[in-house]
């Protein structure tokens, strides 16, 4: 009787409070998060109305600027100094700020330029891809590359072998023999990455408007078709290619685009990355270092087609990068209606892309993040939010990745809606931060429903309100109220099925509580005198002679 009116008291005071929700914690947290640094941000801006924080620093360089010029650095010291135009201690910190920005910047060229590295432009606008000091020695000049340069601080951390450290630390390990046998001997830098051909690009996505069948598979508005609108696939650089399943790599990329008499229809997928950066575009023009891709006013055809402004297509994030400013570095192939069929061009990962990352622009602060590349074709094109896909696999986040995803405040995981996606969901989001992240459930609870974002457009299901009602990853240590609800009341409803152990001497203590249950704390209190010790020590012999490991200790009767 007294458990069951402890458990009608419980249940009657949550239902009192119908607005507790705690898998709402991690939104809600983010939320005041949010909230509270806007109220920090307003108050400094109102204290004073010159003086740029440190975020709009990093915002400014995510935008393009380049943050080793002479023009940013009197920018900044011209605003620091309108702010505190009585202090003369902030035009010396500036002038040293900028004098030490100055020196790294000579230093990571003048190094990079004495080992002979062709630097790649990262995934991140301040970031260079350069060869591990640590793990290069023995690979491939092209897969050598896996370090990240932040070329604000000088940081490095390597993709492969998880070396990080300062930029000291970067030249000192760069000094040992086996670093040193990978500069080339002669005076001529690393090859160049593998580039694309303008022409097979432009011929790859082509084939998918000329193919009837496949492309009214994509942009059909019957049933069983994807819906997909055709503009925002050529935004996304969708093509279609002819792959010999003979052979198992792809060597020709004519072949890939024009086919042969035993080759099959296969989806191609671009994955995108900067082309240069301001700091590689600097170094061009000093002569230090070189470049990977053409000059920056070439146009590129097939980009282009890819980022220009459609008339039937709303682009709320406002992708103002020219064309040039992104580059093709990898294909993914994917065999239509084929199981099992996937290749890739190169074959390794000489520099890292994403697909769609030409798409998502520095102003957004919101992220899709699919498992498929059709999934964040749809989910773009119904939300408006850009959308990329994971590069390995729908279950994989690599380091590249989620350092490429670290600028955006909100992550929209947005995966298959099963066991294998869910557990990989979970995973990823702990990786990016749960309180930026929230899970995109598709089916919405139901079991018949669409397990991704594409399979939901097919059906003609609104995926903005899919998308709404996304929930961030519950806590492994905190219950919501639905689950606390169901576990009281199959409690209170089977009584005889939760029974724990006994006592066999006592069978008025076994009516009231049905045993001790592992997992519980049972509390016996009452006054003094009236037999609290005499029935915790009659328990104790009785788990004894049963066999129960049992601890009795007592504060009142000494040893």
């Amino acid at each position: 009787m007294l458990r069951n009116s402890v458990f009608r008291t419980a249940c009657s005071g949550f239902s009192s409070m119908p607005g507790l929700r705690s898998s709402l914690a991690p939104s809600l947290l983010w939320q005041a998060r949010r909230h509270l640094a806007t109220v920090k941000a307003h108050e400094i801006l109102e204290a004073k109305p010159a003086k740029a924080t440190s975020s709009d620093q990093w915002l400014k360089t995510v935008q393009g600027v380049d943050p080793f010029s002479k023009t940013q650095s009197r920018v900044y010291g011209s605003s620091t100094s309108s702010a505190v135009e009585d202090d003369p201690s902030a035009d010396k910190a500036s002038t040293c700020s900028e004098h030490h920005n100055h020196e790294l910047e000579h230093s990571i060229r003048d190094f990079l330029s004495t080992t002979r590295q062709r630097p790649r432009a990262g995934l991140k606008a301040d970031e260079l891809v350069v060869k591990c000091p640590v793990c290069s020695p023995g690979k491939s000049r092209r897969l050598a590359y896996s370090a990240h340069l932040n070329t604000n601080t000088g940081a490095f951390v390597c993709t492969g072998c998880f070396e990080q450290g300062s930029w000291d630390k970067y030249q000192e390990l760069a000094k040992r023999r086996n670093f040193q046998n990978t500069i080339p001997k002669s005076r001529a830098t690393d090859p160049l990455p593998f580039e694309f051909a303008e022409t097979t690009l432009m011929q790859l996505q082509a084939n998918l408007a000329n193919h009837e069948e496949i492309y009214a598979a994509l942009t059909g508005q019957e049933k069983g078709q994807l819906r997909l609108r055709p503009s925002v696939l050529a935004q996304y650089g969708v093509g279609l290619g002819f792959v010999n399943t003979a052979v198992p790599e792809i060597l020709d990329l004519e072949a890939l685009a024009e086919g042969c008499d035993n080759s099959v229809p296969c989806l191609v997928f671009p994955r995108t990355a900067f082309r240069t950066n301001s700091f590689i575009e600097s170094s061009k023009d000093s002569g230090a270092v070189s470049n990977t891709g053409r000059a920056r006013g070439q146009e590129s055809a097939a980009l282009s087609s890819m980022i220009e402004e459609e008339e039937d297509v709303s682009d709320p994030t406002g992708v103002a990068a020219s064309p040039s400013e992104f580059c093709t570095v990898q294909l993914k192939i994917v065999g239509w209606n084929i199981a099992d069929l996937e290749m890739y061009v190169p074959v390794d990962e000489a520099q890292p892309g994403l697909f769609g990352f030409h798409v998502a622009s520095a102003e957004s602060p919101d992220i899709i993040l699919t498992g498929h590349e059709l999934d964040a074709v749809a989910a773009y094109q119904e939300t408006g939010i850009p959308a990329v896909s994971l590069p390995k696999g729908p279950y994989q986040l690599p380091l590249d990745a989620m350092r490429a995803l670290e600028r955006y405040e909100r992550v929209y995981v947005w995966l298959d809606d099963n066991h294998q996606g869910a557990a990989a969901a979970e995973l990823i989001t702990r990786k990016l931060g749960v309180d930026r992240c929230m899970v995109v459930h598709t089916k919405g609870g139901d079991p018949q429903g669409p397990k991704s974002a594409s399979i939901a457009l097919a059906r003609g299901l609104d995926l903005t309100s899919i998308l709404e009602r996304s929930q961030p990853v519950q806590h492994d240590k905190v219950l919501d109220f639905s689950a606390l609800r169901e576990a009281v009341k199959f409690e209170v409803t089977n009584p005889d099925l939760i029974r724990g152990v006994e006592s066999t001497d006592l069978p008025g203590w076994n009516a009231s509580f049905k045993g001790l249950r592992p997992g519980e704390l049972t509390i016996l209190s009452g006054a003094t005198g009236s037999g609290k010790t005499t029935v915790i020590s009659q328990m104790s012999l009785d788990f004894c002679k049963s066999g129960v490991s049992t601890l009795w200790g007592s504060f009142e009767i000494p040893n």
